[in-house]
């Protein structure tokens, strides 16, 4: 049997929004309350119909944008190099030894678990996608002198 395969590359979007402080209805504060249980210092925002939370969740910023009816879209956890789990942090100096980390997010939606990873020599900043042992560029900035 043959096969074909295709792909498609779509135009990067961005979308922005006002964001205004929000007070949330109970279906968003209670899954909160669930998933984060021990969170500190959450700040609310609605943005285009959805609710934006930063807060502090094992001592990490964190932001979690939830929909009006209570479900969480995507949770972001903001990490220093020391908090980047040790095989995610691994598999980047392996690749790249004479790089310093000097930014880390991890993007959690649904099952899914993905790092994006700055590092930097003198002469480049690279920025890293990882996901398990899956390592690629998504970018590279060259420094000016």
């Amino acid at each position: 049997m043959n096969s074909l395969s295709a792909q498609i590359v779509l135009k990067e979007v961005t979308i922005s929004g006002k964001a205004t402080k929000a007070v949330v209805n109970k279906d968003v504060s209670e899954s909160f309350s669930r998933l984060f249980k021990d969170a500190v210092a959450p700040e609310w925002y609605e943005v285009n119909k959805r609710y934006v939370v930063n807060f502090i969740y094992n001592d990490q910023r964190n932001r979690a944008v939830f929909t009006k009816g209570g479900s969480l879209v995507y949770h972001l956890v903001y990490a220093a190099e020391n908090e980047i789990p040790e095989n995610v942090r691994t598999l980047v100096k392996n690749k790249y030894p004479n790089h310093a980390i000097t930014f880390s997010v991890q993007v959690e939606q649904g099952d899914r678990k993905v790092w994006f990873v700055n590092v930097e020599d003198a002469a480049k900043i690279l920025v890293l996608r990882v996901e398990e042992d899956d390592i690629m560029v998504m970018n590279t900035l060259k420094k000016t002198t």
